[in-house]
């Protein structure tokens, strides 16, 4: 019996040799009793067969048995840019076979294989999987090449044969890459191309808008940053001739949201997403504690160590040299006689703190190749 109508969907009258199943959808051609023993069998399980199941034996030996049967979705999970490879469980197709793929929510047939006119398709005409939906003509496998979030969703396979129909569903979850970092940090967004083809263009852009960034052009060996509208890459960015890797320095919250890499290699051209998001670091204390702003960079000999607070800016600790080192009280004193700077590491230690100093603190350390950033968002709290 099955569900909580204890409807009956298979039995045996041992005496009379007689086995019954149920006229229902959901259990049509998929139930077999075992005369001997009742075991049942439920063959092509789907999600809605999910339920609980009741066996009862009547007679000098009765007995009752209850089972719960969960049914789940295999579930897949990618990043942006992977190929997805969906398998049928078939060694080799039947010349009677035919192969099905729909993707849900519309249903859409997306490939299909007939063993009986020996011909395979696949149906990726629209952008949604332009070039991009592979068909394993010997098992019937499929493969999505180049994936995007878009692909996300439940493929559903049919398999039909002389005899009966197979169902399996996959549910395959795509996801961006996402990568975090802190304010100041410099940013790399890797082609995953070792070395680039005389032929290869890489075009990189920001934003659902499609802001191009930077490019590489082989064949005119050609090279182009570019600062964006509002200029919020100005100075901050960087390619590798070699991969065509991007480096993003200096990196703010205006530099968080989606990087698009197009690759375009001859006639074939691929496509990777990334999402990058910039967080200020944040550090917290009480009133009366000695906070230490920690900044994980290594300072070399004559570099210069600068710390600047507020929406001003406003400089309140430098180091030139380990023996040249100056902290500034800032404009209302809140700093005065409170302020450690550690050359060394670059760390700024504040004393006996107060809720005043609460707000955003900035490092630049300044070298002869380059600067480096670090923002904190330091939040002291009341005892």
């Amino acid at each position: 019996m099955f569900g909580p109508q204890e409807m009956v969907i298979a039995q045996i009258y041992k005496k009379a040799g007689n086995i019954s199943y149920a006229d229902d959808e959901r259990f049509r051609d998929k139930l077999q009793l075992d005369h001997q023993t009742g075991d049942l069998t439920i063959s092509d399980i789907r999600i809605p067969i999910s339920g609980d199941y009741q066996m009862k034996i009547t007679g000098s030996k009765a007995k009752n048995k209850r089972f719960k049967v969960i049914v789940r979705v295999d579930t897949r999970k990618f990043t942006e840019g992977e190929s997805v490879h969906l398998q049928t469980g078939v060694t080799e197709i039947q010349k009677d076979d035919l192969i099905l793929w729909k993707f849900e929510p519309k249903n859409a047939l997306i490939a299909k294989i007939d063993g009986q006119s020996n011909e395979s398709n696949v149906y990726d005409d629209d952008d949604g999987f332009r070039d991009r939906l592979e068909l394993d003509n010997r098992t019937g496998d499929l493969t999505i090449t180049n994936t995007k979030s878009t692909d996300s969703g439940v493929y559903e396979l049919q398999i039909k044969s002389r005899n009966k129909v197979l169902y399996k569903k996959f549910n395959v979850l795509v996801w961006l890459n996402n990568l975090k970092y802190t304010v100041g940090d410099s940013v790399t967004l890797q082609t995953g191309v070792t070395a680039l083809n005389k032929d290869d263009r890489i075009l990189w852009k920001f934003s659902d808008k499609d802001i191009f960034i930077a490019e590489i052009n082989r064949a005119t060996n050609q090279t182009k940053l570019y600062k964006g509208p509002d200029g919020r890459f100005r100075d901050r960015l960087q390619l590798n001739q070699r991969t065509g890797d991007l480096t993003i320095r200096n990196i703010s919250r205006a530099h968080s949201d989606v990087y698009t890499l197009q690759i375009t290699s001859g006639k074939k051209s691929t496509c990777k997403r990334f999402m990058v998001i910039a967080h200020e670091k944040t550090v917290s204390g009480v009133e009366g504690d000695s906070v230490t702003l920690n900044t994980d960079i290594e300072i070399q000999e004559d570099d210069l160590v600068l710390w600047m607070f507020g929406p001003e800016d406003c400089p309140i600790a430098k180091g030139e040299t380990k023996e040249k080192i100056s902290t500034y009280d800032y404009a209302d004193g809140r700093f005065r006689g409170k302020l450690n700077l550690n050359y060394e590491s670059g760390s700024l230690t504040i004393t006996n703190t107060r809720t005043e100093h609460t707000g955003v603190y900035k490092l630049q350390v300044i070298c002869s190749r380059e600067t480096k950033y670090k923002t904190f968002r330091l939040t002291i709290r009341g005892k």
